[in-house]
């Protein structure tokens, strides 16, 4: 990698008494300028109608527009792939003479005479799309689902993020420009659609369709305007301040309503207490929708979530919509109200989302869950600096940094900061640019603003330039002090240096004392003194009390002070530190330890930790299954069956195959069928025979084993049923079926060997989707059956039998026989 200096100079960092300069520099980043653009869009009025089985847009768009520069006769619209039917123009109630150029990326138009600042002008596009990014046409082509609600469904949907409104729109598709936006959607009458803002009328017509118009009156950028189209049900409530909330669902699964919307309603009015800034859009939506390409998104006032997150009571269990939930509703403020510049700027929306998100979960379950988030997500940053050292102000910085890295940022500014101090800020910083633009040091303005002071070194080491901090500590008893040595033990180079922050060090005694300072760390090797007059003998020392501060860690200690650690430590995350600092301890010297700490806490997280730490010692055995109840904790008993090998949790994983978690009950049976303690299949299958899981993954799983290991009816073992479970498995390989079900089966089909036209055309029709999620798992399969040189005419034959438009994008996976 490249680095180009933007300021050098030479830092002289005293270690030993060596002097050591290095080079600060910045990255530089290409896409850090904002797009330049010479027309202000004030006003964009889209109306659309669709031939939804040929996944076909009819559009008018209307754009309402002032020059930026004192005479333009050009703009160009993105609008690649879209055959525009005719443009005009006015100004007022005068026509203006427009001609236009279509070209790949878009739509050139011209004007004659040139526009001119000062006016306001109007553009109109008629123009046909046929799409394969932006809006997505779900089921059309699939067989009708008239009987199993557990089949695909028929739908539209677009997804604008980042710029691929673009492809159903001629438009300005960029964040740096915002504006005020109406849709007009014309479809069957017996569906319901949803777009951004309020709802201003919606009337049947005479051919059997139905017309909704949708006003969203206050400024967004482009990437945000949505539809959703859908034969939903509409679930309607409101805040305790009067937000209205509306939550479309699939009428079909009205049982799943409760656990998949649960708590929307709280979050909007923890988000309004955190911000001080009201929700500002008027009516909040949310809407399922099928085969969605990411987990959500915060569309303005209507959020689009996969349906793969519409969760009844055992899945919720697994993986809930409460975190994701929150994270695409934060961005109704940052994102949405506030909205980056420039793709360096991601952090301002990504970053924020997922703080606000780590800290309903303090408010919803405690500190000791916000804690364990904060912990994943210095993991994954700790990650990303292993790769490269990309800052979080960069386009190219990657989703470890704009999402995980940049909330431990914030929480850490949050920590300089002082709580009331950060809220003023936040508050300022959304009163000052709502509705508008934003880029990082409008933040970093803010403080200075509202507090006088400068954080500049925080985000030049933190945001501005890459890394994080990697400190060696150590401690010694001498003359009546106790002497914490810090090293900061990273490699320095051109962007990366050494980290100042403030950070708690504490040292605790065996009398049940202790001594606390926050000191400001940011030479190359500091020593912090303890005064102990009393020669007090020290039981543990913490450096980073509570691990708020992003960083590797290297701290050796003896056994003896990480039991103190464990047992005394207030905070459950300094606990967890010392747990799981002695994980290569021998069993032995750690079993009684273990045991009194799992009797002690109460947290699911460390709990967990100790099962695995002991699921492999026979003498704990019977202690570990007293605890495996039913109100023990999914997660806890997931850490046992993952990881223990031991013939003495035989019945436990019987027992899990009903446990109440879908994902338990499904790792059971694979760690069952891996180990077949009871050489009889066909008993580890019984209990799962009619479930079919979440997404399908325990019937998928169930069919692989039933075809692999030939398990017969238990009323007639001579029968075969190898055939009909084959055929049932390639069923959900096709498109009646959403793509996480279609992934499951397609990976089981591989694993147990199944091969025919049928599944190799599901197949071929999956990796030629829009959804790279499916696409590019059922690439793979179609490759991994190629290197067969048995089966290679099956798959020429049904190959050969695509489309021309299939072939070319199958040929894109490097797919062609």
């Amino acid at each position: 990698m490249r680095y180009f200096s933007i300021v050098i100079f030479f830092v002289c960092i005293m270690a030993n008494a060596t002097a050591q300069p290095y080079l600060k520099s910045y990255i530089p980043d290409a896409n850090a300028t904002p797009r330049e653009h010479n027309a202000d869009i004030i006003h964009m009025k889209v109306e659309v109608s669709f031939d939804a089985p040929k996944a076909k847009v009819l559009g008018k768009v209307t754009h309402t527009f002032k020059p930026l520069r004192k005479v333009i006769d050009t703009i160009f619209w993105d609008g690649p792939g879209i055959v525009i039917k005719s443009v005009s123009a006015s100004m007022g109630k005068t026509n203006v003479n427009v001609t236009h150029k279509i070209v790949p990326t878009g739509v050139i138009t011209t004007f004659n005479p040139p526009l001119s600042w000062d006016n306001t002008y109007n553009l109109v596009f008629d123009y046909e799309a046929n799409p394969r990014h932006g809006i997505y046409f779900i089921g059309w082509n699939s067989p009708a689902n008239t009987d199993n609600k557990n089949q695909t469904r028929r739908q539209i949907w677009t997804q604008g993020q980042g710029i691929d409104n673009r492809y159903w729109i001629p438009m300005y598709d960029q964040g740096n420009d915002k504006f005020i936006t109406e849709t007009v959607i014309t479809f069957l009458q017996d569906y319901k659609v949803l777009s951004n803002g309020e709802l201003k009328s919606c009337k049947d017509n005479k051919d059997g369709t139905k017309t909704w118009h949708y006003l969203m009156p206050k400024p967004h950028a482009g990437y945000l305007l949505m539809l959703a189209i859908d034969k939903y049900d509409v679930k309607l409530s409101k805040t305790k301040r009067g937000t209205p909330v509306q939550f479309w669902y699939y009428p079909e699964h009205a049982e799943k309503v409760e656990w998949t919307s649960m708590h929307t309603e709280k979050m909007i009015e923890f988000l309004e207490d955190e911000t001080s800034f009201a929700y500002p859009w008027g009516t909040y939506s949310q809407v399922m929708v099928q085969d969605f390409l990411y987990g959500a998104m915060e569309n303005t006032s209507a959020t689009i979530f996969g349906d793969f997150f519409n969760v009844n009571s055992r899945s919720f269990l697994d993986r809930n919509y409460i975190g994701v939930n929150c994270h695409e509703l934060t961005h109704q403020w940052f994102g949405d109200c506030i909205t980056a510049r420039s793709a360096e700027g991601t952090w301002l929306q990504e970053s924020f989302a997922t703080y606000y998100a780590k800290l309903f979960s303090k408010y919803l379950d405690g500190e000791d869950e916000y804690k364990w988030n904060q912990k994943g997500e210095i993991a994954s940053a700790l990650a990303a600096g292993e790769r490269d050292n990309l800052p979080i102000v960069n386009s190219g910085s990657g989703t470890a940094r704009v999402y995980p890295k940049g909330s431990t940022v914030i929480q850490m500014m949050r920590y300089v900061l002082g709580d009331e101090a950060f809220k003023r800020v936040i508050k300022h910083y959304l009163d000052l640019h709502a509705f508008g633009n934003v880029e990082s040091n409008d933040l970093n303005q803010a403080i200075q603003d509202v507090l006088g002071i400068s954080m500049d070194w925080f985000f030049d080491e933190w945001l501005y330039r890459g890394g994080e901090p990697h400190y060696q500590v150590s401690w010694i008893e001498a003359d009546k002090n106790v002497a914490v040595k810090v090293q900061q033990i990273h490699a320095l180079n051109q962007t990366t240096g050494l980290f100042k922050m403030p950070i708690e060090i504490a040292v605790f005694y065996t009398d049940g004392t202790k001594e606390q300072k926050r000191v400001w760390i940011e030479k190359i090797s500091e020593e912090v003194r303890f005064a102990n007059d009393g020669n007090k003998q020290v039981s543990f020392v913490l450096f980073d009390v509570n691990n708020e501060i992003t960083k590797k860690l290297t701290f050796e200690r003896s056994f003896n002070h990480l039991t103190n650690q464990l047992l005394q430590a207030p905070n459950m995350i300094d606990r967890y530190e010392a747990l799981a600092a002695m994980s290569d301890e021998s069993v032995e010297n750690k079993r009684k330890l273990l045991i009194q700490s799992y009797e002690k806490e109460s947290f699911w997280a460390m709990k967990a930790e100790i099962v695995k730490q002991l699921s492999n010692d026979k003498e704990s055995a019977n202690f570990i299954l007293k605890q495996m109840n039913v109100k023990t904790d999914v997660r806890i008993k997931r850490a046992l069956l993952a990881n223990t090998k031991l013939s003495e949790y035989n019945d436990f994983f019987m027992a899990s195959l009903t446990d109440s978690s879908y994902s338990n009950a499904e790792l059971a049976l694979d760690k069952l069928v891996e180990r077949n303690p009871m050489n009889d299949y066909s008993k580890y299958l019984a209990p799962l025979k009619n479930e079919l899981g979440h997404n399908h993954n325990i019937i998928t799983k169930w069919l692989e084993y039933a075809i692999t290991y030939q398990v017969y009816s238990t009323s007639d073992k001579t029968m075969d049923l190898t055939p009909q479970y084959t055929k049932q498995l390639v069923d959900y390989t096709s498109n009646k079926y959403e793509f996480r079900t279609r992934i499951a089966a397609m990976g089981s089909a591989k694993r147990a060997g199944v091969f025919n036209e049928t599944l190799v055309a599901n197949l071929m029709d999956a990796a030629s989707g829009t959804n790279g999620r499916l696409a590019s798992p059922a690439a793979d399969v179609l490759k991994y059956f190629a290197e067969d040189k048995t089966k290679v005419a099956v798959l020429s034959a049904v190959f050969n039998q695509q489309s021309e438009e299939v072939k070319k994008f199958l040929k894109n996976y490097g797919i062609s026989y």
